[in-house]
């Protein structure tokens, strides 16, 4: 095979016990399918790869294959016009793959690259599990405390309705409770819920999309709320 870069011929040699062809004039490396991930997984397995730095893990822009100016390269095998592919989507390793065979040939360095870009950085891994862990577990903390306060709120609001009207107050307090409780302690199961009709005066829409379940929460909460802010605002004379 000819090499699309320079048009030498290429030398098949033995890499991580896979045959390859290589270039030895420009170092570019044809891989026919599946070659390429097994040599980089045998450079991986063997620790023959230095981790991604900070800078490279967390790359700021994507490059967009549109905008690249790079001369169109002919696959080695097939002699057609190979794609130019950002590897993996977002690594920024600009690769060429033939669209007949789906060989890939890479350019000097970015075999390397591929395998630097599988491999990441473990250290950032590591921290970032250990962040998002934290995260969760804050996360339940607060939705327990949550929780917790919701039903104090209730018991008061049984307990004041009680007080005053007796069973009765207590069987309506219960009934205005149901929607505010349900939506707080179980947010995300109603927001998933689609093809719910609403009827008002003179409309009746459906709900045709998911709601997400923090929004469900939060409404679940201004109408537990209400009861007390709407105590509040009577008492300094809002409404008076």
């Amino acid at each position: 095979m000819i090499c699309p870069v320079c048009n030498k011929k290429l030398k098949t040699i033995n890499y991580e016990n896979q045959e390859v062809d290589l270039c030895l004039k420009c170092g570019g490396i044809w891989f026919d399918k599946g070659e390429l991930l097994k040599v980089v997984n045998g450079l991986l397995s063997k620790n023959k790869i230095a981790p991604q730095t900070v800078k490279e893990t967390y790359r700021n822009k994507l490059i967009r294959i549109d905008k690249i100016k790079k001369l169109q390269r002919k696959c080695p095998r097939c002699n057609v016009v190979m794609n130019l592919k950002n590897y993996s989507y977002d690594s920024n390793i600009i690769i060429d793959k033939c669209p007949s065979c789906s060989g890939i040939w890479t350019d000097e360095g970015e075999m390397q690259a591929v395998a630097k870009y599988i491999k990441g950085n473990p250290d950032m891994d590591n921290y970032t599990k250990a962040l998002v862990g934290a995260c969760a577990e804050g996360q339940k903390s607060g939705s327990n405390k949550g929780k917790i306060i919701t039903a104090i709120i209730s018991l008061f609001y049984l307990g004041f309705a009680s007080f005053f009207n007796g069973s009765e107050g207590f069987l309506i307090m219960l009934l205005f409770l149901i929607l505010p409780l349900g939506c707080i302690f179980f947010g995300d199961e109603l927001g998933g819920v689609t093809g719910v009709r609403f009827r008002t005066t003179f409309f009746a829409p459906v709900v045709t999309k998911p709601t997400p379940g923090a929004f469900v929460v939060f409404i679940g909460w201004v109408l537990l709320l209400f009861p007390i802010i709407f105590g509040i605002l009577s008492a300094i004379g809002i409404f008076n």
